[in-house]
């Protein structure tokens, strides 16, 4: 049999989800109330953790995409010689002081271009992204990790709910 991955959940962590029962005394809880006492804390513990992640990768996927505008826009304005010049444009200068700010090295004030410094200013700018990308591709790994962790706890309660209301019903069934 294979053996199954449980998610660790810090003694400290229980003992607060438990204080924090609706005022209960944990003593006085049943097993089954404190299964879903500590599941559910701990599923909306991996829910926020995993909405934290797709924001951060949310924000930085609009930094590579103002990026990629910026590229379009550059390759736009570049003239048949190949330089490429935006003293006349500030929709344009914006796009680049933004790209300065979200990390690629471009010389503040430089509006004006030759082939060779364009290319090498497109060449930052594509090193940024692809770290970026980068960065967002291991965020989506945090991310799968953490659906992985809510399914595998999901499950884990399910397998310990289930034993508990099967003996339940054959109590219950003696009973009558």
């Amino acid at each position: 049999m294979a053996e199954q991955h449980i998610p660790s959940v810090e003694a400290e962590e229980i003992s607060e989800i438990l204080a924090n029962a609706s005022g209960n005394d944990p003593k006085n809880l049943s097993l089954e109330a404190l299964v879903l006492l500590i599941n559910t804390e701990r599923l909306h513990h991996l829910h926020n953790k995993t909405h934290k992640e797709f924001k951060e990768l949310k924000d930085r996927q609009d930094k590579v995409a103002q990026l990629h505008q910026l590229l379009k826009k550059i390759n736009t304005q570049t003239t048949d010689n190949g330089e490429f010049d935006c003293t006349s444009n500030k929709e344009l200068q914006q796009l680049i002081a933004k790209a300065k700010e979200i990390g690629v090295e471009i010389k503040d004030g430089k509006f004006k271009y030759t082939k060779g410094e364009r290319d090498r200013l497109v060449e930052n700018i594509r090193m940024t992204v692809e770290d970026l990308n980068v960065m967002n591709d291991m965020q989506l790994q945090t991310i799968n990790r953490l659906t992985n962790e809510r399914y595998e706890s999901y499950q884990m309660a399910r397998s310990i709910l289930k034993p508990l209301h099967e003996t339940k019903m054959q109590m219950a069934k003696g009973i009558k």
